[in-house]
């Protein structure tokens, strides 16, 4: 992989560290960062990709656990655009599968750019793979990812070719929410179908260099699953895109690729909302109205994945 240069590196990093402060400051008042919806979660510590170092992951334990069988589990990755930090940030979500589905959940961080630029975020998917599939209390032949934006991608990226890869956990389902799925393409050609409040492309094209300084790398299927093979994705997918997101027709273009008469694809592509239109919601909004309309939606793909 491509190397920074050290004036690039600078650049970068400070840049960083001002989003970061930034995005700190907003998310102390999105609701669903704090613990508003009853939940038993407990902090763990696991094993990274290489020895010494760890990740950080929220387990959700559901409740009334029928022993008699190992639950299902879904592991879900927080948006960031490989830069910010959010772990946590998905609470609700995964509060509401965890209650719901009845199944464990795993929420969990990830390293990223520009300090650790790909592969460090895929690698940490992979080890958080490895571990649910070592682990005894989840039944890994019954397993489904989900996340947002950036977390979406690493969702999608493991559901096909680290699926294929790691054969002892058999992923059923991925649940993408506003996923960047081509992170080749030039973020001044991306459009949302909607004129709201795109994301600006001279931030997607920071959160790109943050994340994979190499060009050439960006169409790895590992950066853009928008390149993976078809094949490589289970039987059932669920990709869930925002209308005045400018990430949505590249999300909506996977959905429709994977889309044939041997894989259900549920996809939606919500009006009237933007890029991250869960969080923050304010009470009785049409963003409130979509998020649970989007999680409803999410839910019953896992309860028909997990059976």
């Amino acid at each position: 992989m491509a190397k920074f240069g050290f004036f690039q590196y600078l650049r970068l990093k400070c840049t960083a560290v001002l989003f970061r402060a930034v995005a700190w400051l907003a998310q102390r008042s999105v609701s669903g960062y704090t613990l508003t919806e009853p939940a038993e979660r407990k902090l763990k510590k696991i094993p990274g990709s290489s020895a010494g170092t760890y990740i950080n992951v929220w387990v959700y334990i559901p409740p009334g656990i029928n022993f008699s069988r190992r639950p299902a589990v879904l592991i879900n990755w927080h948006g960031s655009g490989f830069v910010l930090p959010g772990f946590g940030l998905d609470h609700l979500w995964c509060s509401r599968v965890a209650q719901e589905c009845g199944i464990y959940v795993v929420d969990a961080d990830y390293r990223k750019g520009p300090e650790d630029p790909f592969p460090a975020a895929v690698e940490d998917a992979e080890a958080v793979l490895s571990w649910v599939a070592a682990s005894d209390l989840f039944d890994e032949k019954r397993v489904a990812v989900s996340g947002f934006s950036s977390g979406a991608n690493l969702a999608l990226v493991a559901a096909s070719v680290l699926r294929e890869k790691l054969t002892m956990v058999d992923i059923k389902i991925p649940i993408a929410f506003y996923p960047v799925t081509n992170k080749a393409a030039d973020p001044e050609q991306k459009v949302a179908p909607q004129s709201n409040k795109p994301v600006p492309a001279g931030i997607s094209r920071i959160f790109n260099d943050c994340y994979v300084p190499d060009v050439a790398v960006r169409s790895d299927p590992r950066v853009s699953p928008e390149f993976a093979d078809p094949d490589s994705f289970p039987d059932r997918v669920t990709i869930l895109t925002a209308a005045g997101d400018n990430l949505a027709p590249e999300g909506n273009a996977l959905a429709a690729k994977l889309d044939n008469e041997h894989r259900k694809v549920v996809t939606r592509m919500f009006d009237d909302v933007n890029h991250g239109f869960d969080k923050g919601c304010a009470k009785g909004s049409v963003a409130e109205r979509v998020r649970d309309e989007a999680y409803s939606l999410a839910i019953a793909s896992i309860k028909e994945a997990l059976v």
